[in-house]
């Protein structure tokens, strides 16, 4: 199980010390902590999850033999293959069991260049590809298409982070055995293909997934699944390709439609996050029964017919015990009707809203995380956050670099995404002083000597505060610091002064110069 102490070697596996294009995703740590929890064997979590993580094994010994069959030693020189005669004078090198021919059906074969004799070729080496532990692409290996919710109600109990975390661990557990993933997002809209077929686009795709902060309104589910299907259909390099939904909506799909785009080879696997339901209203229902398109409804709509009869002969009815005899008729009917559209109301409930669930292989429904509980830091992790920042700071005696403020600025971030949901004041205490040593430390890379109010800072001296940063450095760091603190003041304020001041010493040496 990944610790604390693993935090800036899995930031890094997630890109988030490098490739800074944009601003970090809000409380992005998250999925560190959830990850650490999939990791660990017998969770709960994972045991949960295993059967939507379990894929078709790579059959090694089979390409083994594969690579022994096409592969072979190849002995330097020229192979033959049989070919027909070009000319006469190549009648000397004909195989030699065509001399036994009568002679009519020589000469005519002769004449007509329908003689074998061996032709020399060069050699055919058949391209096998390596078999490694890393991820890289291969036709034979499992492909899976995978469709991520980012509809508005993922920003629920780390709804997105706990979805990130999942198919961040079925990507690095499935790494061997996937030989080509695409991903579609899907909220208002389908979102635009994202895929993976070498190491590089392969953890640009983690990357992707890990930076996903759009969420937009709506779910629609069946036009994502629709996409998929037609693309699996149409496209030679997805034929075959498992689709794995990661979702928390409950909608309502056309199972019907959707089954006639499946084949027997069609395997969904889905990861439904929380218990929401939906509910068809007395309208559809009603639409439903008058349309006919569920289940039996002859009698309820031959009780509509009645009800339709009653309610005209009671509008023209003059005579007084004729009213009232189509009066109780029609509460009869009524009364009816009423039962069986409960009793029909109840068979279509459990129908509904439950397409996705028949049409998948694997259907898991997960509970929402208990956030007050799994974000608290125990006194064991803080200590192991404590050693970080302590290597930090020796490190920082030595010399400082842009990497080391982009670990201070990360693991401010994280620090103040655990002091949300600590409630113990003794651990909040000992965080508090973890993030006061970081804003010390990072005073004093900038080499900020006095702030607005000409107050100097209390920051430790190093031996070398000198911090040459180029412009992608200056970028990355805005991203990064770029927040509001617990103490109200944003860290962005500490890089802007430490580049007026260096702005300022370059002006000063330009004026010594003349």
């Amino acid at each position: 199980m990944s610790s604390e102490r693993t935090f800036f070697q899995r930031m890094e596996e997630f890109g988030f010390l490098g490739h800074i294009y944009d601003h970090l995703p809000k409380e992005f740590t998250a999925v560190f902590e959830i990850a650490r929890i999939l990791e660990v064997d017998d969770s709960s979590l994972r045991q949960k999850l295993e059967p939507a993580f379990r894929l078709p094994t790579l059959d090694r010994s089979k390409v083994s033999e594969e690579v022994e069959l096409f592969a072979p030693e190849v002995i330097v020189g020229e192979e033959y293959e049989a070919d027909f005669i070009r000319n006469r004078r190549d009648v000397a090198r004909i195989y030699s069991w065509q001399f036994a021919l009568p002679d009519s059906i020589f000469d005519q074969r002769l004449a007509e260049r329908m003689l074998w004799m061996p032709v020399s070729k060069a050699p055919k080496i058949m391209p096998i590809q390596e078999i490694g532990e890393s991820f890289s692409f291969d036709s034979r290996k499992q492909k899976v298409f995978v469709l991520f919710d980012t509809s508005s109600s993922m920003h629920q109990h780390h709804r997105i982070h706990l979805a990130q975390a999942i198919l961040l661990h079925f990507l690095e557990r499935n790494k061997t055995d996937l030989g080509f993933i695409s991903l579609r997002t899907f909220d208002d809209h389908v979102g635009e293909m994202h895929s993976a077929t070498s190491p590089e686009s392969y953890s640009a795709l983690i990357r992707y997934i890990l930076r996903i902060t759009h969420l937009g309104n709506g779910t629609v589910l069946q036009k994502a699944l629709l996409r998929a299907l037609d693309e699996i259909a149409q496209m030679e390099h997805l034929s075959g390709a498992e689709i794995l939904v990661i979702t928390d909506g409950a909608v309502s799909i056309d199972e019907e439609l959707l089954r006639s785009k499946m084949d027997s080879d069609t395997k969904i696997h889905t990861i439904k996050i929380g218990h929401s339901n939906i509910f068809a209203s007395d309208k559809m229902i009603d639409d439903i029964i008058r349309s006919g398109k569920f289940g039996n409804t002859k009698v309820l709509q031959d009780l509509f017919y009645q009800e339709h009869e009653l309610a005209r002969g009671l509008e023209h009815s003059q005579a007084h015990d004729k009213h009232h005899q189509y009066e109780q008729s029609l509460r009869f009917v009524r009364s009816q009707i009423n039962a069986k559209k409960a009793e029909f109301a109840s068979e279509f409930s459990k129908q509904y809203g439950h397409e996705l669930e028949r049409l998948s292989d694997v259907y898991i429904e997960i509970e929402d995380l208990d956030d007050t509980i799994l974000f608290r830091a125990t006194g064991d992790e803080i200590d192991d956050l404590e050693m970080l920042i302590r290597s930090i700071e020796e490190d920082a005696e030595q010399f400082f670099t842009p990497e080391m403020t982009k670990k201070i600025a990360i693991m401010h971030d994280h620090l103040n995404f655990l002091l949300k949901y600590e409630k113990d004041p003794k651990l909040r205490k000992r965080l508090e002083a973890l993030d006061d040593r970081l804003q010390k430390l990072l005073e004093s890379a900038m080499d900020i000597a006095d702030d607005d109010n000409g107050e100097t800072s209390n920051a430790p001296s190093h031996s070398s505060i000198s911090l040459p940063m180029t412009d992608e450095d200056v970028r990355d760091l805005h991203f990064l610091l770029e927040f509001d603190s617990r103490i109200g003041k944003t860290q962005w304020r500490l890089l802007f002064l430490f580049l007026k001041k260096s702005l300022v010493k370059a002006i000063k040496r330009v004026i010594r110069k003349f």
